[in-house]
Parts: C-alpha cells; sequence; structure tokens
C-alpha cells in the first residue's frame, strides 16, 4: 500500500484526487500547490519514499513507511504552518474525522436544524477548513458542492444547487464575509445557507455590525487543524444581542486552561499525531490564551505564541490591538514585531484607516508600557491575508519595511 500526496491548485480536483484515495483506503497527503520553493521542499523531504504525487512534480525523499501496515488505511495527513512557518502535517484518521463531523451534525441538531449537513468548499480544500465540509456531507448524508471562494466584486456570485432538505452549510472566513456582503445581492446570498461558519481570524467590529443588522446565522467558531476545524460554537444570536462572544463545546470536547492560560482540548476529533511520529498530548495545549467558564464554554484573547520581543521587554499583542480599536478611529488592527537590527523586533501595527489619524492613535498607546506602543504604523485598506484567509505577516512585514 503506496500513500497519495494531492497537490491539484483546482479545488474540485483536488477534492476529488485526495478523496478517491482515501475511499480506497489509501494514506492521504493534502498538498499545498501555493507553498513556495523552500516550503515545497520540506513538504519533499518528509514525504516518504514511494508516495504517488499528483498535480505537481515534486520527489518524495522522505525515510517514513514505504509499505503502510494496514492500521494506517483512510488516514489523512493536513497541513498546517507553510508560507513564513515551518510545515507540518497533522495525522487524522477516519474515526476522528467521522467525530468531528458528527459533533457538529448533533450541535446543530439540538437547535431544531436538520443533522444532514449539506455543504460547499470554497477555502482551498488543501486547508482543513476546505476538506471538511466534503467529510461532513458524506458522514451525514449531505450533498456538497465547490464554488470559487474569491467572491470578486465583478463577478456575479455562484448559484448553490443544495438539496432542500437538509441544513445548508458554508464555511467563511472574515475576509470573503466581507467581500460577499460588498455584493448588492451579497446578503440575500448568504441567506440562502441555514449556518455560516465563520473562523480562521478574528471578528473586525465592522463585520460584526453587519451581522448584527442583517441578522445572518453566523456561528462564529473555534477549531485548528488538530481538531479538525470547529470544536466549539457561538451562536447567531449572541453576535445579534452584542454579547460577550464565547464558543460552546461540541459534543464530547472538553475545554481547560493550563498554569500559563493556555487552552487546552480534549476532543474526539483530536488529531492521532504529528506526521510523521510525534503524538498530540491528550488534553492538547492548543497554543492559544483565553478563559474557560463553568459551563464549559471558552473564549479566546490570543495566541501565547504571538509575544513580541522587544529589547528585551515581552509585548502582548493583542493588548496593544485592544487599545488601538478602543479608539474607535480604525476599523480592525493588527499588531506584529518586524525584525529589527537594533531592537531585534520592533511592534508594528497594521491598521485599517486613514494615516491621518496616526498621531492621535500614538497618543492612546501612551497608556501601554513604552515597550509596547507601536514603532511603526502600516496604513493600508485590508489587511493582508493568505489563502486560508488569514493575516499574512510576511507581507505586512514587508509593508512596514
Amino acid at each position: 500500500m503506496s500513500a497519495v500526496a494531492v497537490f491539484h491548485a483546482d479545488y474540485a480536483t483536488h477534492l476529488r484526487e485526495a478523496l478517491l484515495a482515501h475511499d480506497a483506503g489509501l494514506p492521504v497527503f493534502l498538498g499545498n500547490p501555493r507553498w513556495s520553493a523552500h516550503d515545497l521542499a520540506e513538504a519533499a523531504r518528509q514525504l516518504p519514499l514511494g508516495t504517488l504525487v499528483k498535480g505537481l512534480t515534486l520527489e518524495p525523499r522522505g525515510l517514513g513507511t514505504c509499505d503502510w501496515p494496514k492500521n494506517w488505511r483512510g488516514r489523512v495527513m493536513i497541513p498546517t504552518g507553510g508560507t513564513g512557518g515551518k510545515v507540518k502535517f497533522i495525522i487524522h484518521s477516519a474515526e476522528t474525522l467521522r467525530a468531528a463531523a458528527l459533533g457538529l451534525s448533533v450541535a446543530l441538531g439540538a437547535r431544531g436544524l436538520s443533522p444532514i449537513l449539506h455543504g460547499v468548499t470554497c477555502t482551498p480544500p488543501w486547508h482543513v477548513s476546505g476538506f471538511m465540509p466534503a467529510i461532513r456531507a458524506r458522514v451525514t448524508g449531505g450533498a456538497h458542492a465547490v464554488l470559487d471562494g474569491r467572491f470578486a466584486a465583478e463577478t456575479p456570485l455562484p448559484s448553490v444547487a443544495l438539496p432542500a432538505e437538509g441544513t445548508k452549510v458554508i464555511s467563511l472566513v472574515p475576509a470573503q464575509l466581507t467581500r460577499l456582503l460588498a455584493h448588492a445581492e451579497g446578503a440575500t446570498w448568504l441567506r440562502g445557507f441555514d449556518v455560516i461558519l465563520l473562523g480562521g481570524a478574528a471578528l473586525p467590529g465592522p463585520l460584526a455590525g453587519e451581522i448584527r443588522a442583517q441578522r445572518l446565522p453566523v456561528f462564529l467558531t473555534y477549531g485548528s487543524t488538530e481538531t479538525a476545524a470547529a470544536c466549539a460554537l457561538c451562536p447567531p444570536e449572541k453576535i445579534w444581542t452584542g454579547e460577550t462572544t464565547r464558543g460552546a463545546p461540541l459534543p464530547g470536547v472538553t475545554f481547560a486552561t493550563d498554569a500559563e492560560g493556555v487552552i487546552t482540548i480534549a476532543a474526539p476529533s483530536l488529531g492521532l499525531g504529528q506526521w510523521p511520529a510525534d503524538a498530540l498530548t491528550r488534553p492538547w495545549a492548543s497554543g492559544d490564551r483565553g478563559d474557560v467558564e463553568a459551563d464549559g464554554s471558552v473564549r479566546i484573547s490570543g495566541r501565547a505564541d504571538r509575544v513580541i520581543i522587544t529589547g528585551g521587554e515581552k509585548v502582548d499583542p493583542a493588548r496593544v490591538e485592544q487599545a488601538l480599536q478602543a479608539t474607535g478611529l480604525v476599523e480592525a488592527a493588527l499588531v506584529l514585531g518586524v525584525a529589527d537590527a537594533t531592537w531585534g523586533e520592533v511592534v508594528t501595527a497594521c491598521v485599517i484607516g486613514p494615516a491621518s489619524t496616526e498621531a492621535a492613535l500614538r497618543l492612546a498607546c501612551e497608556t501601554l508600557a513604552p515597550a509596547a506602543r507601536p514603532r511603526r504604523y502600516v496604513f493600508v485598506r485590508k489587511i493582508p491575508t493568505n489563502a486560508s484567509g488569514k493575516p499574512d505577516r510576511e507581507a505586512i512585514a514587508q509593508l512596514a519595511a
């Protein structure tokens, strides 16, 4: 038994090839065809010798399993990292993927929705958010379609043919939802879905206001590649009423915090490990800071590993972002450390707003410790994002250079 690595750039072709291999019981690596040459070389180093690569010319050079044992049938290695981070593959089994699909189905069913989940893939299928809609449809007996998720302003929105019976679900990142709402018919198109799963990045204040005004069925999600996408949901009514958004765990999921305030997760959907042989701890430390209430709900405050070290001082960028957004002068803010020969890193703020606000923003940040006050500001119309809709830190660093 040999593994298959799929690198097709076309979403439908990528999914079709991956699912065909999965159905045949072959181990499958989902590859990102948009990785840089450096990342592709790293992927080739990790892919075991004998792996059949589809969609790209790539020569596997890994020393892992060539003749796979039977208990690896149906395993899917989903990538995380790359584009500035180390390429990693999280190992999932048919059972962990099924658990993730059923967890969402049961949670939505408890709200009176059909447990049959129809879905669309409109984010890259080599990301967990683009792969799982197909798995959910298969596990629950639903239908599945693939869409162009760019939703360009000059292009009519695509028609979506999903059965009337069942729950129609679309998974989006905030940038996609923003683009959709910019279309004259965007809100009407979105109401063709019973559930809009929104994740992958923080919810900007203006977008929350649009969701509230339009009463859109948006469920904020919390999850990761390790948890096979969503493991917690915040229902639409909490956004509509302006309540603090907290995620309720899906069935079987338990959240806790460790001594450092990092969220830990126990879940039946948790991956088996990181390729090739690094097991995931049970419970798994997510790397996200937050708090867990007595009812089990979770609220994320930021990444533990986003800490900026500037001149020997540690800065939590989430606190700086809060200070900037509290001024009401910017639509959104992202704070990161940009490499600097003198300071190691300098605190840099990428904000959506006019450059004329810089003096006022600097004044507002004087309430922060001196090390936490942004030294550089980058003013943009929208924060650059990568293919998965998350902030593209490399692009922002280049703007700040």
